[in-house]
Parts: C-alpha cells; sequence; structure tokens
C-alpha cells in the first residue's frame, strides 16, 4: 500500500480556519436539517419583497438556538446569488440587534449606516423617528435617479422583544407601517426566543404588523442532532484542498463521532436540552488541534473537553473543600434520608458529632478523623452558605423574606435570631454527594462509606 503523501500547510490551515469558522458560527453550515418548513415560509416572503417589490413582516419565533439566524443567513445568501447579480435587482440588507441598538437614536445611526448614507443626520435627529427615517428613505431614493424608486430593503431585527422596549416602540410602528403601506418595498423580519412577545406590542403597533409568525422548533431527533455535526466537521473539494485530504479527513471525522464516548455525549446533550451550540463549540476542541503533524482530528483533546462539559459546575466548586466541610455536607444528605426536609446546623451538626462518636477508633489509632468542635463546624457551615451551596429555606416573618445575608448575620424581620437554628437546604443531589466523596482520594475510606450509604 503507498503511502500517504504529506498534506500541505497551507491546506491543514484552510481546513482549520473554515471548520471552526462552522462551529463557533462565524460561517453558515452547508446544509439547514429540519428546518425545511420555516426556510421555506422565510425565503418566500423575503422573495416577494425583492423580486416583485411587495411590504412584509413577519416574526420568526424559537428556542436560542433553534436555527433562527440560521435561517435567515441561508435566505439571504440564496437570494443574493439569485439576485445581488443584476443592477435591477438590487436590494439592501440592514441588521439591529435589541442588545446593541438599546434606543431609537443609535437604531436610525445604524440604519444610515448599513444603507450607505453618508450625509451628516445631526440635524434631523432632534425631530420624530417617523420623519428622520422617512428623510434616509428619501436620501436613499436620490442615488437611484434614473427609476426615483427606494430599493427593497430587508431589516432583521435580533432580539426583536428588547427592541419592543423602546419608548413608544417608535421604531417597530415606523418600520410596520412603512411594510403595510406598499409605497416603499421592505420586509421586517424579527427574530426572537419569547414566544409571548406579542403581548409586548403596543395596540397601534400591533394594527400595523402583519401578525404572520413562523415558529422554528429545535432539533427533533438525535439522528438530526447527528447530522449536524457531521455536516459541520466534513469538507469536500470545493473548498480548495486536495481530494484526497478531504476524502481521508470526512473518513475521519465519522469514526470520530462513532466513538462511544462522543456517541454517549450527543445523546446526553440531546436528552438534556438540545443545544446545537453547545455540541459544535465542544467539538472545536478536537479541530483546533490540526496541524501539518496531525491533520485529522484526533479523539484525544475531545475527549477531554467531554469530560469537562459533564463535570457538575457546583462539584467543581466543591472540590477543594475540607474534609470537615464535606463531612457536614454528608451530614445533611443522612438528615434527608432520614426524612428531614428542612434542618439547622445544631441538627447538622449533631448528626455529623454522632456518626464520628461511632468511629473514635480510627482517631486512637493515629487516623485522619477528628471531631472539630461547634464554633468550628459552624465557621464551616457559613462557608458553604456563602459558596451557595447551603441555601435559607423561602419563608417570610413578619413580612420580611430571608437570605443568605440574614442567615449569615443571624437577623430574621428586625429580631437578632441565632444562627444555628435557622432551617436551610443542601442544593446538591444524593448522587452528587456520592460522587463529591468518591472522587476525594484524601478522605478517610469511612467517611467515603458514609457517603455511599
Amino acid at each position: 500500500m503507498p503511502a500517504r503523501q504529506a498534506v500541505s500547510q497551507v491546506d491543514v490551515q484552510h481546513v482549520k480556519q473554515m471548520v471552526l469558522g462552522r462551529l463557533y458560527g462565524r460561517v453558515a453550515l452547508p446544509e439547514l436539517v429540519g428546518l425545511d418548513d420555516p426556510f421555506s415560509a422565510v425565503y418566500t416572503l423575503l422573495k416577494q419583497t425583492v423580486s416583485s417589490n411587495e411590504g412584509n413582516s413577519a416574526l420568526v419565533l424559537g428556542p436560542r438556538g433553534s436555527g433562527k439566524s440560521a435561517i435567515i443567513d441561508r435566505c439571504l445568501d440564496l437570494l443574493k446569488r439569485q439576485h445581488g447579480a443584476t443592477s435591477s435587482a438590487k436590494y439592501y440588507v440592514v441588521r439591529l440587534n435589541g442588545f446593541v441598538h438599546t434606543n431609537d437614536r443609535l437604531a436610525l445611526r445604524d440604519i444610515a449606516r448599513q444603507l450607505l448614507i453618508t450625509q451628516d443626520l445631526e440635524h434631523i435627529l432632534i425631530g420624530s423617528f417617523a420623519d428622520a427615517f422617512t428623510y434616509i428613505l428619501n436620501l436613499l431614493r436620490s442615488n437611484f435617479e434614473e427609476s426615483g424608486a427606494v430599493p427593497p430593503v430587508v431589516f432583521v431585527l435580533e432580539e426583536f422583544d428588547l427592541l419592543a422596549q423602546h419608548p413608544k416602540q417608535s421604531l417597530l410602528y415606523t418600520l410596520f407601517d412603512i411594510a403595510q403601506s406598499h409605497q416603499t418595498p421592505i420586509a421586517v423580519i424579527g427574530l426572537t426566543a419569547r414566544i409571548d412577545v406579542m403581548d409586548l406590542l403596543e395596540k397601534r403597533v400591533k394594527s400595523r404588523f402583519s401578525h404572520r409568525q413562523i415558529y422554528v422548533r429545535s432539533v427533533q431527533t438525535l439522528e438530526q442532532f447527528k447530522r449536524i455535526a457531521q455536516i459541520a466537521l466534513q469538507i469536500n473539494t470545493d473548498h480548495n484542498v486536495s481530494a484526497e485530504y478531504a476524502s481521508e479527513f470526512n473518513q475521519k471525522v465519522d469514526q470520530l463521532l462513532a466513538s462511544d464516548s462522543v456517541v454517549s455525549y450527543m445523546e446526553h446533550l440531546f436528552d438534556f436540552g438540545k443545544d446545537v451550540r453547545q455540541l459544535l463549540q465542544t467539538l472545536a476542541s478536537s479541530i483546533s488541534q490540526l496541524s501539518v503533524a496531525s491533520p485529522f482530528p484526533q479523539l484525544a483533546p475531545l475527549t477531554a473537553c467531554m469530560e469537562r462539559e459533564m463535570q457538575s459546575a457546583k462539584l467543581q466548586i466543591l472540590a477543594n473543600i475540607s474534609v470537615l466541610e464535606l463531612c457536614l455536607i454528608i451530614a445533611m444528605k443522612s438528615l434527608v434520608q432520614l426524612g428531614s426536609t428542612k434542618y439547622n446546623f445544631e441538627m447538622v451538626y449533631d448528626e455529623y458529632k454522632t456518626f464520628m462518636s461511632r468511629h473514635m477508633m480510627a482517631v486512637a489509632a493515629g487516623g485522619a478523623m477528628k471531631i472539630y468542635k461547634k464554633p468550628v463546624a459552624l465557621k464551616a457551615f457559613e462557608t458553604l452558605i456563602e459558596l451557595e451551596i447551603v441555601r435559607p429555606l423561602s419563608s417570610v416573618e413578619g413580612g420580611a423574606a430571608f437570605g443568605r445575608n440574614d442567615l449569615l448575620a443571624g437577623t430574621a424581620a428586625g429580631n437578632r435570631v441565632p444562627k444555628e437554628y435557622r432551617m436551610v437546604q443542601l442544593m446538591l443531589e444524593p448522587g452528587q454527594v456520592m460522587e463529591l466523596a468518591a472522587d476525594r482520594p484524601d478522605i478517610p475510606a469511612v467517611i467515603r462509606r458514609w457517603a455511599q450509604q
């Protein structure tokens, strides 16, 4: 069998940059999976605006990471390839984001910038938003003196629900009003994860909106979830890389995605939340290691990243707590198993002391076990409260709710209350406590067995 030719530095860097761009959302995936219906609806709407000069408006609703922005980008890319080459079909795209454009003035400035309006707008910003926007459209119209008509404009409003919080909702009212009037061909597409976004709109804004809503669902099947990962990683010869490298790269990708650990991780992500973005960003750990010496994705860096992702954030916080603090956590777990739904420090310390007293022989034999006095244990208990692993129960006395600061200070409703008697709750599951104890090689075996009970 002939030896494989060395992969060039140019090919490796090109593939690395392209695939990482997909995984981090900078480059659109070459295929949309499970989004045919919403894609068709959005594309038809935008095509009517670009090709037939129709005014349209719609809301695209769906959970974060479900593919709303990917649908818009794919539609605009397809329209650009179909109509962008001819001057008669020229159109503009304006993107606004509720996180960035926090008021109408900022939005208006960015609209002018994206429409290539270079004139100074300071003198019109003091007027109403509608007047200022009309002035911008007239400036745009003046750039097309032959036809005298404004070219189609597609407005993509990311985080639409935040834009709805602007005073008087002037931006949304003006855009919907112009889209409805049919005098200027614009399409207004709002993207949001809030299913109740219509309740945020003022009555006058609703009267101008088409009430067209397009729903995007999260990935429906595990096969689709895995297919997205495959599409994001695979390459072809159209990407200016050698056919031999592309073929072997795709084979390595298939082997990587078929490994037991990766399959198990994808099943866990799908069952937990169907978060496509988390899956793709985890896969980036393998692609980021590509080099001439190692031109294909490897399992080792991906496995290490998956293990970090699978770890509980709470357990990472508790990785370095003291043995005493761990014993107090195990004591609270024991109280829960005995049927106590609420407990205080006195109860926890009594459970801890009872267990430790049964094993004084370990202390006499020079073991690592030791019964700490109550003030020391109370300080360790307060550390768990500060870490928010232990929290006060939601209760109200005298019209004031208890919080973490009240518990640490020993106050409640203005009265001095001993901290030892405030009821609390452990924010860990029994399985997490068992896992925490099992991962600590520095604790005595008897304490580890206590955690497993």
